[in-house]
């Protein structure tokens, strides 16, 4: 791991309320922290590769932008230079990246990870400075070279998993599923992954996920994260080696903005607050464990088990904290003496941390190779599919029934899970097939195709955009099955609207409303 120090840039109102004292002082890459009760004693000493001072010497240049009145200050762009540069390049060498900031509610996280107005944070400067080498590279690139950028974010609200760019995953009890593939580690199922074509689009869609996070004021920050944060961007260079054989180089990089950790008695969380502290607090205490259990293993200790199963913030992250992945920790740090608690706790989660190795490798493999096993893949999961086939938990144990069988709705769920992998696979595979115009079309399609709607009462007309469509064709479908099942409560009372729907190659689909009751079924 790489670890760098940031400061929150001045107080926030809760400190200047309290008339804070500063208790952190650097000297180059080294951080001293102070005790409030005795600041004559010696501070406690951190060293690690980078120390920002970013608290005060700086000045609004007049667009908002926040400049250096001094050498001493650490604005956004030597914070990119120093370490977005890092993860930009060996994204192009084909190396999973991770960043990610930790630190206490209101200590400049966000800010680091994705700024504020014109101090435009890390994930945005990242994106721009991509697309920039993309569209020069693109500018001059053979018929058999290819750059694709695709980009996905999510968020985990108390141990549930949002996707930020689908607003309707806000709603699904429970949240989106994480699942585990041999091949893949954890993932989440049915995340929305958006191809993009630059840097506007990809501005575009962090804005989108922006404006669906979870944020709430607290006494510490007004506007505070009540989830974890996870930016994922996948950035594919297929180009043809000095044989003429086509590669694929990929690289998955993980930008992620932590919820603060927190103390109930600071923050002043009561309610819905208080809940969401303790699942906060909760993963985090999760993630500390995994980065101990990390440095134990990195010191030469036998016999460590690293616990990422025990939230689902460790699990999506279990690549970037412990396997194959470059990583950087930015730990934000408030420098007032009444956060001297939450404060020391950061810099020692920090410097547990640095002991941490990961062991990182290109990921590039001829696309002819990365298809073939894919297939293979599948043909395994067929092949369970077909036959039955479960896989066992690593501890053998089964459940119910006393006998170590498994009870028929578990079954279901692994068939649905094996279903779900061969999807996942088989798509993936169509895309490497795929050249990136075609995909680019494709959405551009996806995005254009429309339905009409008639209203048989009135005659009137009029077009639903093709993904509302599906999901109310779905619901059809769905209502459609009960009714052919013999479910008693598949029908509603005498209904007052009816609509019909035709599309090329369909039979009619009536569509019936009455009030909040909802039936659908086809017509062949």
């Amino acid at each position: 791991y790489r670890i760098r120090l940031t400061l929150t840039p001045g107080y926030n109102e809760r400190e200047k309320q309290r008339n804070a004292q500063l208790v952190i002082s650097m000297s180059g890459n080294t951080t001293i922290i102070k005790n409030p009760e005795n600041m004559s004693a010696e501070g406690k000493r951190f060293a690690f590769d980078y120390s920002y001072w970013s608290h005060d010497d700086f000045n609004d240049r007049g667009d908002g932008y926040f400049e250096p009145a001094s050498s001493k200050y650490a604005d956004q762009q030597r914070v990119f230079d120093d370490l977005g540069k890092g993860v930009l390049d060996n994204a192009w060498k084909g190396y999973n990246c991770s960043l990610f900031a930790y630190g206490q509610t209101g200590s400049g996280k966000s800010y680091s990870v994705m700024g504020y107005g014109n101090n435009k944070g890390i994930v945005p400067m990242f994106c721009d400075e991509l697309f920039k080498g993309v569209e020069g590279k693109r500018s001059t690139a053979k018929e058999d070279e290819e750059y694709q950028v695709t980009f996905s974010m999510l968020e985990i609200y108390n141990e549930q998993v949002r996707d930020l760019l689908n607003a309707k995953s806000m709603s699904v009890k429970g949240g989106l599923k994480v699942r585990q593939s041999p091949n893949k580690g954890f993932y989440v199922e049915s995340l929305v992954s958006c191809p993009v074509n630059s840097f506007k689009e990809i501005e575009n869609k962090i804005n989108e996920g922006n404006r669906n996070r979870t944020v709430a004021a607290t006494n510490m920050n007004a506007t505070s994260s009540r989830a974890h944060t996870i930016v994922a961007i996948t950035f594919v260079q297929k180009t043809p080696n000095e044989t003429g054989q086509s590669m694929t180089r990929t690289s998955s990089v993980n930008l992620v903005d932590l919820a603060g950790s927190e103390r109930a008695d600071s923050t002043g969380a009561t309610g819905d607050r208080l809940k969401e502290g303790s699942a906060i607090n909760q993963s985090l205490s999760s993630l500390g464990n995994v980065i101990s259990a990390l440095a134990d293993q990195s010191t030469g200790k036998k016999k460590v088990v690293v616990p990422y199963r025990d939230s689902v913030l460790t699990k999506l992250l279990q690549n970037a904290l412990g396997g194959n992945s470059k990583t950087i920790m930015i730990a934000a740090l408030s420098p007032a003496d009444i956060n001297y608690d939450e404060t020391l706790s950061t810099l020692r989660f920090a410097d547990r941390a640095k002991a941490i190795k990961t062991t990182a490798t290109v990921n590039e493999s001829p696309t002819d190779k990365l298809i073939r096993e894919l297939r293979e893949e599948n043909a395994r999961l067929m092949e369970m599919i077909k036959t039955g086939g479960v896989v066992l938990p690593p501890d053998g144990a089964g459940g119910g029934g006393g006998g170590g069988g498994y009870s028929k709705d578990e079954v279901e769920e692994m068939k649905r899970q094996l279903e779900e992998e061969l999807r996942a696979n088989q798509e993936e595979m169509e895309n490497m097939k795929k050249s990136w115009e075609q995909r680019m079309k494709e959405k551009e399609q996806d995005n254009q195709v429309m339905v009409k709607m008639r209203q048989l009462e009135t005659g009137n007309e009029w077009m639903w955009d093709r993904n509302k469509f599906i999901n109310r064709k779905f619901l059809m479908q769905e209502m459609y099955q009960n009714y052919v099942e013999g479910a008693d409560d598949w029908d509603v009372p005498k209904v007052r609207v009816i609509f019909a729907i035709r599309i090329d190659g369909s039979p009619n689909i009536r569509y019936q409303s009455s009030g909040s009751n909802f039936v659908a079924f086809f017509i062949e």
